[in-house]
């Protein structure tokens, strides 16, 4: 049973990794920053270069038509509205009809964060009598924390993208 808690703690603590890998990257923290920060009009060329190339992978990845990339570009006005989220991990959504729906990724990370909530307690259990378990359950509450600003990051992102890219509210 051990060995198999372990398996699960590694499987989704890679899955969680792998998921997150985007914000690691300096473009992605680059990104993210000059959401945060304003992305004041005076922004370097260089920044103002790194935001039209996600804006524009994003929109080669789910073939979106220049009115479609023009609305999202139009967000540059407005930085914090930015939906960063998914301009950072595209393939968590996928096209359908027209639309913006969860995808294969989105849901791989909403069940790696169940999985690593349900072999959080008796991963604890377990490490409270075996010292040498004990950072497994910090690593699952590092996934489960992970896994859940992710996803509410990404539902926030769908439903701008939707109003962004149809023109019309849900």
């Amino acid at each position: 049973m051990t060995l198999l808690l372990i398996a699960a703690t590694a499987a989704v603590s890679l899955m969680m990794l792998m998921a997150w890998l985007p914000e690691f990257r300096a473009k992605g923290a680059l990104l993210r920053r000059w959401s945060k920060g304003g992305g004041e009009p005076r922004c370097s060329k260089a920044v103002q270069s790194v935001v039209e190339a996600f804006i524009q992978g994003f929109s080669d990845i789910h073939n979106l038509t220049v009115t479609e990339t023009a609305r999202i570009r139009e967000m540059k006005s407005r930085p914090g509205m930015m939906p960063v989220t998914l301009l950072l991990h595209p393939q968590l959504v996928r096209r359908e009809k027209g639309r913006f729906a969860r995808g294969r990724n989105l849901t791989a990370v909403f069940v790696s964060t169940g999985v690593s909530a349900l072999i959080m307690p008796p991963l604890a259990g377990m490490a409270m009598h075996n010292m040498s378990l004990w950072l497994l359950p910090f690593l699952n509450t590092a996934v489960f924390f992970a896994g859940l600003q992710l996803l509410r990051y990404a539902y926030s992102d769908l439903g701008l993208m939707n109003v962004l890219v149809t023109g019309k509210a849900d």
